[in-house]
């Protein structure tokens, strides 16, 4: 059942790829930031609806220009792309069956990416050098700005987890360099911008 579903992504993935608008994806190609990241959970009815009392929200703000202490998106012209965290103090690790959280301070991480758009949908495709896929349902996108809500799990108690993104266009052209970082990070298994 595993190989079906891991071969039915692959398949949806490549579908996604092939059957996107020509340049609809050019629309994204510069240097974006991060200026909010709201992450929300609830439990769900019988009919998939949020069930307002269960509802969890969690808000990080940021500057999108601070390359000290930001998250930056690159996108570049032949649908490769960078995320810049610089925003990352510590990084969780396994060791003998514990976390344990690493320091490191001023430290950027680069995550590439490969990425496409379905403008008739509104469905941004990215996917990860660590192997993960998502989809991204984008709104409000303008020359300047965009929001994308992405949903990052579903639990055994049928609560779902989404993670919702305000991005600024900080250039128009990929930006050359990554810096520092010390900000609060949201810690979200699963979700794009904290799932590491």
């Amino acid at each position: 059942m595993k190989k079906l579903t891991l071969i039915a992504a692959l398949l949806m993935t490549m579908l996604a790829f092939t059957s996107c608008g020509k340049d609809d994806y050019r629309m994204f190609v510069g240097t974006w930031g991060v200026e909010k990241i709201i992450y929300e959970n609830y439990n769900t009815d019988y009919a998939g609806n949020p069930i307002q009392g269960s509802m969890e929200t969690e808000t990080y703000v940021y500057d999108p220009t601070d390359i000290d202490n930001g998250i930056q998106l690159v996108f570049k012209k032949d649908k490769t792309g960078e995320m810049r965290d610089n925003d990352i103090d510590s990084l969780p690790r396994v060791v003998d069956g514990d976390t344990i959280y690493i320091q490191c301070s001023d430290t950027t991480l680069v995550y590439p990416f490969t990425y496409s758009y379905d403008k008739d949908e509104a469905i941004l495709y990215m996917n990860m050098s660590y192997a993960r896929t998502y989809m991204m349902s984008i709104s409000d996108l303008t020359d300047d700005s965009f929001v994308y809500k992405n949903n990052y799990g579903m639990d055994e108690d049928n609560r779902v987890y989404f993670e919702t993104a305000y991005m600024k266009r900080l250039s128009a052209t990929p930006s050359k360099s990554a810096s520092r970082q010390k900000a609060k990070h949201p810690l979200k298994p699963g979700s794009f911008l904290g799932g590491r």
